[in-house]
């Protein structure tokens, strides 16, 4: 009866598993942005003014590109576009920010980007993937893990 028991369970642990990877992928960051270049302090720029707090702006590298979000003085907040729902969907991406929100066009979640990238709309319960960056000179270098 034991082995039962303990079969059923390690059954139940198997069946309840889901094999496909569904995280948000950790990839080798490792890039330079000089923040006085033009291109970052644009406001006509459609990646966005990083030269304003609370503004931000897209960058390729990451997964599905970075967000870097600039806070007041030199706080600065750096994370993976990737949503953190079901991010092995080629949708899963977030595709524009307003007032330090960041929104994912293809679930409707939504990441507060000046705090720890945290999810404030449903279906996401996970926060976005941040990355450590860090700024001398008003170069900000990012980093992976």
């Amino acid at each position: 009866m034991k082995t039962y028991v303990i079969f059923f369970f390690i059954s139940l642990l198997l069946v309840g598993c889901d094999s496909k990877d569904d995280y948000i992928q950790d990839v080798y960051v490792n890039f330079y942005v000089d923040l006085t270049l033009p291109e970052y302090n644009d406001p006509e720029n459609m990646y966005g003014n990083i030269g304003v707090p609370g503004n931000s702006i897209f960058v390729n590298g990451g997964v599905e590109g970075i967000i870097i979000y600039h806070g007041f003085g030199e706080n600065y907040a750096v994370y993976d576009r990737n949503c953190s729902y079901e991010p092995s969907l080629s949708c899963s991406v977030i595709d524009s920010v307003d007032s330090g929100i960041a929104y994912c066009g293809c679930c409707s979640s939504a990441f507060l980007l000046s705090s720890t990238g945290e999810a404030i709309n449903s279906p996401a319960l996970l926060p976005l993937k941040a990355y450590p960056w860090s700024v001398n000179n008003n170069i900000l270098h990012i980093t992976s893990y």
